[in-house]
């Protein structure tokens, strides 16, 4: 059996590593970064694009974007996400659009993305892929209450 002290001073070695390695920018939990552009066509009139983020834990509020404009926000995925993996889900709506449109925005079982870009069209969302360019999907609509 190790001594106790032995083990005391390796684990403060190890923890002086980990934070040094945390301080330098280099981490084992990097934040993400999420970018959402209105890409709605401005024709005929232009449309304002009405953005709602949330995760199970943090509801990140309401936001109106004018065509070309972006909304971004960052936060660290978890750590063990076997147990509980971040998904940030968002709702979109313009004028004239009866439905309420939901895209998962990220989702820690599916994306590996550090810089995640979105941009969003009548149709859904598109976002770059390594193997896809511009990969695009199709809403989660739901019928909006009036």
């Amino acid at each position: 059996m190790a001594n106790p002290n032995s083990m005391t001073i390796k684990f403060s070695i190890l923890l002086i590593i980990i934070l040094l390695v945390e301080a330098s920018g280099l981490t084992f939990n990097p934040k993400v970064h999420v970018y959402i552009r209105n890409d709605i066509p401005p024709h005929p009139t232009p449309l304002n694009l009405t953005v709602h983020c949330k995760s199970k834990d943090d509801d990140l509020g309401f936001h109106t974007l004018v065509y070309g404009e972006i909304y971004t926000f960052s936060f660290r995925p978890s750590l063990f996400p076997q147990f509980s993996a971040t998904l940030f889900f968002c709702s979109f709506a313009w004028k004239g659009s009866p439905d309420l449109h939901y895209l998962d925005v990220y989702d820690e079982d599916f994306d590996d993305c550090i810089v995640c870009s979105w941009k969003i069209t009548k149709t859904g969302g598109c976002k770059p892929l390594k193997q896809k360019p511009d990969a695009c999907v199709v809403w989660n609509t739901r019928i909006a209450l009036k």
